[in-house]
């Protein structure tokens, strides 16, 4: 099954852009870490707010707050996969989080990776 590429796409034959369901969870991962909070219209609370957190410093304090934050979001906005852990080490004003969770549909495990701010490929 594909689903349609996030950002919307044309691909070279005039159709849609379409990616498999791996890649499409991986999408959607991205748009809810870094949605802010109230940006989108009828969804308020959709969103995690990354950026904001880059502002609270490197402490680990920061950090499991950040996880925790994280961890919250992903359950309440993406029923479709199981949350199996969220790490985040912050480092020259960067957050780089880890996400290993589960595909309920499929029973496949995966692992990504994002930084914040996010500037090209992890």
């Amino acid at each position: 099954m594909s689903t349609l590429n996030f950002p919307f796409e044309i691909g070279s034959l005039g159709a849609p852009r379409v990616v498999s369901d791996v890649d499409a969870v991986r999408q959607k991962l991205e748009q809810l870490l870094f949605t802010r909070r109230g940006e989108r219209v009828n969804r308020p609370d959709y969103g995690s707010g990354v950026q904001e957190l880059v502002f609270d410093g490197a402490s680990p304090a920061a950090a499991t707050a950040a996880e925790f934050t994280i961890a919250t979001d992903i359950r309440r906005h993406m029923p479709d996969i199981r949350l199996d852990a969220v790490r985040v080490t912050a480092g020259d004003g960067t957050l780089y989080i880890d996400i290993l969770y589960t595909v309920i549909a499929t029973k496949a495990e995966r692992a990504v990776s994002f930084r914040s701010p996010l500037e090209g490929p992890p």
